[in-house]
């Protein structure tokens, strides 16, 4: 994954410092997150014990972001996706969340990498990783530990964070990974742009959908935000959406205009209500999940849901341009996109095993205002 290399005020971060745990405490111990695969809600602090072994090193997770975009990787942890096999749970009813963020190299066994080094990647929700790093390429490496091969290799890349400061690392982490999602999404989309379709998106206030309908709007396309009633004024805000509507609003649609759906929310009824509703719908995709305790088994009219799996495009993308080619790309574009956070996010920071708990559950169950981002420092 392409690191951004861009400065930028972010005078408006808050520290807020989750109660409960003590600085000593939260240095002294070593720790994952496990949740339960069947109550997502339920989370077990359990202690690590890790060695490096031979051409293995230790990482030390300092920083890292939690939205709904590890949501999404909880309830779609299994096939075909795999999202849990990245970091194994010591239970196998257990998972560990993987996170988006920064890691200092504790700990050295490998000519490839050294102490001290700090990278940003693909974590789990915990203090420390052990990893087997492949020969170093462009500054960063591959994680060979054999139980992550087969998995999309975007997750197993680090980079080290040249040029990047304190100040802009939450917000790297809190979109590094959602904005390339959308924008490989909406360059996705050029041919229904060019043939004026209207993009529907749900959830869209989602960080993800954020960015997707920030590059459509850049490409020409005619976005059209999905929100509940409560979240409108956010979303219309940003500036990124041709039209704004909450969801009881959307029969107030044109039936047949062309369009094509982009489902961040993962509401069955509602994608039920939007294909039978819409009746000019040429594509429906599914790309999130933030309304994961709403499925339904309705059938539903029109073109049928495909997946919307962001690394397959992105090795597309790369294989078609090349990689400096695509980080200049993704790196411009996501430069224009972080200048527009001042006046719509504040960041929060949240520590400790009591901080990431109530930091996802808040996801979890849908309470987490839209302009706020959350960090986590283990």
């Amino acid at each position: 994954m392409p690191l951004l290399h861009s400065g930028g005020a972010v005078s408006r971060i808050s520290a807020i410092l989750s109660s409960g745990e003590t600085g000593k405490f939260m240095k002294m111990t070593r720790y994952a997150i496990e949740i339960d695969r069947a109550d997502l809600s339920r989370q077990e602090k359990v202690s690590l014990n890790l060695t490096a072994g031979e051409g293995e090193i230790i990482a030390e997770i300092e920083l890292a972001s939690i939205t709904s975009n590890n949501i999404t990787y909880a309830v779609m942890g299994g096939e075909p996706f795999n999202y849990w096999n990245f970091f194994p749970a010591s239970d196998p009813a257990r998972g560990i969340v993987p996170l988006w963020g920064y890691a200092t190299i504790s700990e050295s066994r490998s000519p490839h990498v050294a102490e001290g080094s700090r990278l940003f990647g693909y974590w789990p929700s915990a203090t420390h990783l052990k990893l087997l790093p492949g020969p170093a390429k462009s500054g960063g490496f591959t994680d060979l530990a054999p139980h992550r091969q087969g998995l999309a290799p975007v997750y197993n890349s680090y980079r080290p964070t040249p040029g990047i400061t304190p100040e802009t690392e939450p917000l790297i982490a809190l979109f590094q990974p959602l904005y390339g999602t959308g924008f490989v999404l909406a360059q996705s989309l050029g041919s229904d742009i060019a043939a004026g379709r209207s993009i529907l998106l749900t959830s869209a206030s989602a960080k993800t959908a954020l960015a997707t309908a920030f590059n459509l709007q850049r490409a020409g396309g005619m976005a059209i935000g999905l929100t509940s009633a409560a979240n409108r004024a956010f979303v219309e805000n940003t500036g990124f959406y041709a039209q704004v509507l909450t969801y009881e609003e959307l029969e107030s649609l044109d039936p047949a205009t062309p369009s094509v759906l982009v489902d961040f929310a993962g509401n069955g009824a509602l994608k039920a209500r939007i294909h039978r509703h819409l009746k000019s719908l040429s594509a429906s995709h599914i790309v999130g999940d933030t309304d994961w305790a709403a499925p339904s088994d309705e059938p539903l009219e029109g073109p049928p849901p495909t997946l919307f799996f962001a690394p397959t495009h992105w090795a597309d993308r790369i294989r078609e341009i090349g990689q400096q080619a695509f980080d200049h790309e993704l790196n411009s574009s996501m430069a224009a996109f972080l200048a527009t956070t001042p006046h719509w996010l504040t960041v929060e920071t949240h520590s400790g095993p009591k901080g990431y708990m109530d930091s996802f559950n808040r996801l979890l169950s849908n309470k987490l205002p839209p302009n706020i981002g959350l960090v986590w420092k283990p």
